[in-house]
């Protein structure tokens, strides 16, 4: 980032959005041990492919390609597919219910993106805030951009804030409505 450049919140805020939604099945995968809680050949089976597709997703990100942009695009297609139904398949790992899923997986995202936020503030304007800021041309599409993260923070925040202030409920039954303990 050059000292006369600001840099642009709309960019930084999907980039970090985006690496988050990344790192989030690997949250669950590593500190969750959710890939434990299913039988092993699952687990020999969703690494490797979750490894290639987050690999492959993060050289998109990161690195500035020419050429092949058909097959690129494919291939980011396809690896976006596998990272999000694997997210889909590793958040059903307990016995939480739809909206504790839900719960959960916000708060998982929003604690990655304000990690990558935290990284990339001495950074400056690196991976996807680089390259969205090349396509960010007019005030309006800057706008456009932070008004999109805002949205985006605030719906993460809303469902992490729920999911976090609410008692969980028993298996069966309709939840407390006071906290235990």
């Amino acid at each position: 980032m050059t000292a006369g450049r600001r840099r642009d919140l709309g960019a930084a805020g999907l980039g970090a959005l985006l690496l988050g939604l990344l790192a989030a099945p690997w949250v669950y995968a590593t500190l969750f041990g959710a890939l434990f809680a299913f039988p092993p050949p699952f687990a020999a089976v969703v690494t490797p492919l979750l490894l290639g597709a987050t690999l492959d997703l993060a050289l998109e990100a990161f690195a500035r390609l020419r050429g092949f942009a058909r097959i690129r695009m494919l291939g980011a297609t396809i690896s976006a597919v596998v990272v999000l139904t694997s997210l889909w398949v590793l958040s059903k790992f307990t016995l939480l219910n739809q909206a504790e899923r839900l719960g959960l997986f916000a708060t998982v995202w929003l604690g990655a993106t304000l990690g990558w936020l935290v990284v990339s503030l001495p950074l400056g304007e690196v991976g996807p805030e680089a390259l969205l800021r090349s396509h960010l041309t007019s005030a309006a599409r800057q706008r456009a951009a932070l008004v999109t993260a805002l949205i985006l923070f605030g719906v993460l925040s809303a469902l992490s804030w729920r999911y976090l202030m609410t008692p969980a409920g028993f298996i069966g039954g309709p939840p407390s409505p006071e906290p235990i303990g």
